[in-house]
């Protein structure tokens, strides 16, 4: 009797291998049929239910990026014609558009594929871009440490014979906001511009 529950036992491993076309090997199924060890455990393959949560993180987390992403980049857009006030915006916007805010965009997506993805909720952005000649549009910050993680600025600029012209760039926390990143330069005119938010 013994040899038959043997001989049943291989025909019914290569069967089971022949039907599922390869998809179950013999070893796995003779693991399975004769249980694992919590050793060998690790070394099983993924199951569909593995599978299917592995996909459903990697969708959570484009979900979330893509969220951050959509809202920073509207916010973006309103604090930065804001900031140019109706006397600027008018002139500029379509270099706006055209340049920087593509620009903005390419930024904040390498920030955001950067920073932890669980930590993407607590980012708040700061409310209001400073006027007068100052170059803050806006900046990203941790809500829990309130330390900024991303600043985002335009600066006047006016090289000698060359006109004025506006600076559009950025700093991260990385480097402690020291390196100038630069997004675009947009060229008003050879008058001094009016000040911000005017």
């Amino acid at each position: 009797m013994k040899n038959w529950s043997g001989i049943l036992k291989k025909t019914l491993v290569v069967g089971l291998s022949v039907l599922s076309f390869g998809i179950i090997t013999p070893s796995q199924y003779q693991e399975w049929y004769e249980g694992t060890s919590a050793k060998d455990e690790k070394a099983k393959p993924y199951s569909l239910t593995e599978s299917a949560q592995i996909y459903e993180e990697a969708e959570t987390t484009a979900d979330s990026q893509a969220e951050f992403l959509s809202f920073m980049m509207s916010q973006a857009e309103s604090q930065s014609i804001e900031k140019f006030g109706p006397r600027i915006a008018p002139v500029i916007e379509e270099e706006f558009y055209s340049a920087v805010l593509p620009g903005m965009q390419a930024a904040l997506e390498q920030f955001s594929a950067e920073y932890p993805n669980e930590r993407l909720s607590d980012i708040s952005i700061s409310e209001k871009p400073s006027g007068g000649l100052g170059e803050k549009i806006f900046h990203l910050y941790d809500n829990e440490t309130r330390k900024d993680l991303i600043r985002f600025h335009v600066r006047r600029e006016n090289p000698p014979g060359e006109g004025h012209w506006f600076e559009f760039h950025y700093h991260t926390y990385k480097d402690h906001f020291t390196a100038h990143h630069s997004i675009a330069r947009i060229y008003w005119s050879q008058n001094t511009p009016p000040k911000w938010l005017s």
